[in-house]
Formats: C-alpha cells, structure tokens, sequence
C-alpha cells in the first residue's frame, strides 16, 4: 500500500488553475482562477464503449508497470487561467507524437493557433472556450497548427477591455474564445499536422494494448469530479497530499451527485500505467474508508497522465514528474472518451545556408549546420563575384511582357548561393510579378504582394539555381500586371558565392 498519510486532509489548497466548471455556474470568487469551461463539446458525438472494438486480446499479459512513453514527453505546461485543456492535451499529444518520429529535437506547437483552429477552421464549438479531441485532431490533420513561436499562448481570456463584444461567458462571438485572429506571420508560417485521428475504447485492456503496441499516447476527456480531483471548489473535503502527488481517485457517491449537479469536464494525456498502485479510499467526508476490520479500503491500478495546470502545486510530488499524475483506471472506462492519432511522416526543407534561419529546425543555423559543410559560403575564403544592371527601363502599364534586362556573365565556376536585389520603383507593388530566368530555369521573386505599398526595394535569396554554372546570361523580368499604377525598373544585381 501506498504510504500517504491518513490524517493530512486540508481544504484549503494552493492556487491551481482548472479545465472546469459548468456552463450553469454562477459568479464565484474563483472564476478568474477556475473559468467556466462546458462539458458538452468533450462528448459531442462521442461514441460510448459499445460502439468501439475493445483492442485488448484475451490472452495478453501486461507489466504491472509501463513507462515507457515518459521519455518522448515534451515539457509540462499550463493553460493559464482558460478552459482549454483538450487544446493543451491534444497538442501534447502531438508533440509526443513528433519526438517519438524524431525530426525535431524540441517540437512546441501553438495552443493559441489550435484555438483558433478548431473552431474557425474545423468550425468546432464556435461560441464557446471549450473543444474535444475529436475537433482538435481534425483541425491539425486537415488544416495544420504552427509552432509556438509563430503565435504565442495566451494565458488569459479576452474580456471586454480586449474588444466590447468579450462580455459575459458563453455564446460569445468566436473572437473572444479564440483572443482574435492570428497574426500574418502565424497565417503564413509552416503547418504542421498529423495523421487522421480515431476514438480508442477506454476499457483498460483496449488502452493498454494500444500504448504498447503502437507505444504513443493518448488523450483522454472525462467528467469533472471535484473531490476525486482534490480541487479547491470541491464541495466536500479534499486531500493535500493526494493534489500534491496527482492522484485521481473514482468518485464516490456524493461527489458524483454535487459535480454532475454543475457538470464539467477535464481533458489530460494518458501516457503509462501503474497495475500496483494502491490508494487509500476516501468518503465523502474525506475520511479513509475502513473494512469490517478496521483496515483501509485501497484502489488499485492507475493510469499515468500529464496534465496541464503547470508546474510546482498539482501533481509536484509525482515520481514520474512535476505535473503528472495518477489516474483511476475505473475512473477512464466509466465517464471518459479517448482519442489517438499516429506518429507523423516529416520532411524537412533543406537548410539555406545564409539567410540566418535554422529552415531544417534542427537547431543549427546557415554554416554552423552540418548540412552546409560543403557549400560555398561556408568555405575558410568563399569567392563571391557581384554583377549589376542599371536599365532604368519604364515598366509598361498592365502589359504581359512586361520589362526586362540582362546580366551576361562570362566568368566560370559553380553557383553555390545566390542573393538578387532589385530597386524598383512603383505607386502599387502588388501589381508587380518579378521573375528570374537562367538557362531553362524560372524563379518567381515577387507574386503580386504587398498590396498598395509603394516601391520594390529588397534582396532576395535564391536556392533554385544552386549547383548551376555561372556563366550565360541572366534575365530579370518585370511585369505589370494590372491597370492604373506604373514604375521604373531602376537597377538589379547579383550576388554570387561560388563552389
């Protein structure tokens, strides 16, 4: 039996923040700590155990204890102080999923942009802070999520000092659930996604049989049992050292009726098991519940889980980490619903070896990455030869041919990267398209962005010429390609590093 003190029962426990409370609450001293998150879209269309092959065979025997998945867990997080925790349990399970494939040494992908996901894109749950795996899963794999780099969590909810419209709590305008839209960079960086999700039977044998021989996790969503979760807003007592180690006990009786009275729900990441876990009992007083003779009644079996209300209160004295915890397995199979995916198929762009950014992610930049041991800029004395143009050639005023000048090189030698700058001016660049051609070889430069911005003064880097001779002639061509707005090819250069 597990060594848990009997006697340290405490009320008052430290600040945590929860995936919980029922869209029926009403004002509480704690909203802004415990926000108010719907159970309903964890089981919308959910199917029930019934309806689910169990994927345990009869005759399988299991460890008693199984750890395996601990080692391809990306760090713990916390969803602040918003009702998201399928969005947290759903991206770790991604990057589970990522480590376990390999390609990116620390994956860390976008809460935020799940958000925004899964009710703009995958239209889940619009007007409401609550989603379900099923949704999230459906958005990474059709639409793809960015890195958390590209848009950034945001630990508080919009309210109606972000926009008048975030007033109250549900059937909001999406806007407020998801904290606006995403910005143009976060629309524009890379999408990752993964494989097309399921819903996995919640019986122990069909869990077990899935985390050992797929060996990748899975999320769970369950109801919202406030004393079996030690959480402050319990009605009834609850166990400091029980919050402090995560242990999840099933409910009792009176717990079940008081949480189904404002039913919730909570989303975690089931990433092991313990078959020899033994915890006291508690009831609804809070007391160890005793057999006839006077011995305390014991739970036994566990699932490991990561949750995602951080570091340092729930689940701090976990042996399996900060944050994790201990989960009852009767618990899973009676008032939750599983979802899984399948690790990724990953590929990479190569690495740029001078534009500053790590395009392979994997951690080393332009000449400091291996993969551009051998290119020319990255050489003890690299040879970069430089060729200018200056045509100051009027661009013709929505005209397919457009303009263009030549560079005629006649030195030799390989092209090992390539910058091409170019000075136009113009009254409405994004009606410009500026092409490079070399050879057979066309590279559109600029396609008609920018807008109603004026001039094209820039550099850009070129790859798709690597590895080709320097010498023939090289072309710039510059195409307006609406009415009303014209402009000046003024200059174009060249800036070439060779093998």
């Amino acid at each position: 039996m597990s060594r848990l003190s009997l006697l340290s029962f405490l009320l008052p426990l430290p600040l945590v923040v929860a995936c919980a409370g029922g869209p029926d609450d009403g004002p509480s001293p704690y909203d802004d700590d415990y926000p108010v998150s719907a159970y309903d879209p964890l089981f919308m269309g959910a199917p029930n155990n019934d309806e689910l092959p169990d994927e345990g065979k009869a005759d399988a025997v299991y460890p008693p204890l199984f750890t395996d998945l601990l080692a391809t867990q990306s760090p713990v997080k916390s969803q602040g102080s918003r009702g998201v925790c399928s969005i947290f349990a759903t991206a770790a399970l991604m990057e589970h999923l990522y480590l376990k494939e390999g390609s990116l040494p620390n994956p860390d992908f976008s809460e935020q942009y799940l958000q925004w996901s899964a009710k703009v894109e995958a239209r889940g749950f619009p007007n409401t802070e609550g989603s379900s795996g099923d949704v999230n899963l459906r958005a990474i794999s059709d639409y793809g999520i960015v890195a958390e780099a590209d848009w950034r969590y945001q630990t508080q909810p919009w309210n109606a000092s972000n926009d008048p419209a975030c007033t109250g709590g549900e059937n909001l305008p999406t806007k407020c659930y998801t904290n606006g839209e995403p910005p143009e960079s976060a629309r524009a960086a890379r999408k990752w996604k993964l494989p097309r999700g399921r819903y996995l039977n919640t019986r122990p044998s069909s869990i077990k049989a899935h985390l050992t021989t797929k060996k990748t996790a899975l999320t769970v969503g369950m109801t919202f049992f406030y004393q079996s979760w030690n959480h402050r807003r319990s009605e009834l007592p609850v166990n400091s050292a029980y919050w402090r180690e995560g242990i999840v006990l099933y409910p009792n009786a009176k717990d079940e009726e008081l949480s189904l009275a404002k039913r919730a729900g909570h989303a975690i990441l089931i990433v092991g098991w313990d078959d020899n876990k033994e915890v006291p009992v508690v009831d609804e007083t809070g007391k160890v519940v005793v057999d006839a003779d006077g011995n305390p009644v014991v739970e036994k079996g566990f699932w490991i889980f990561k949750n995602s209300w951080g570091t340092g209160s729930f689940g701090v004295d976990n042996p399996h980490g900060d944050g994790y915890g201990y989960l009852s397995m009767r618990y899973v199979e009676r008032w939750g619903n599983a979802q899984v995916s399948d690790v990724p198929v990953v590929t990479l762009p190569r690495e740029t070896c001078d534009n500053g950014g790590d395009d392979d992610l994997d951690g080393a930049t332009d000449c400091d990455d291996t993969d551009c041991a051998s290119a020319a800029i990255c050489q003890a004395s690299p040879e970069t030869r430089e060729y200018a143009a200056t045509p100051a050639a009027s661009i013709p005023d929505n005209a397919p041919a457009g303009v263009s000048s030549t560079i005629s090189v006649t030195d030799g030698g390989t092209i090992g990267s390539l910058k091409v700058t170019v000075d136009i001016t113009h009254s409405y660049r994004g009606d410009l398209v500026v092409r490079l051609v070399k050879g057979g070889t066309t590279v559109v430069l600029h396609d008609k962005a920018g807008s109603y911005e004026d001039d094209l003064k820039t550099t850009f880097t070129v790859t798709q010429l690597d590895g080709l001779p320097l010498l023939g002639d090289w072309r710039l061509e510059v195409v307006d390609a609406a009415a009303q707005d014209v402009g000046t090819l003024n200059s174009w250069g060249l800036e070439i590093v060779t093998q």
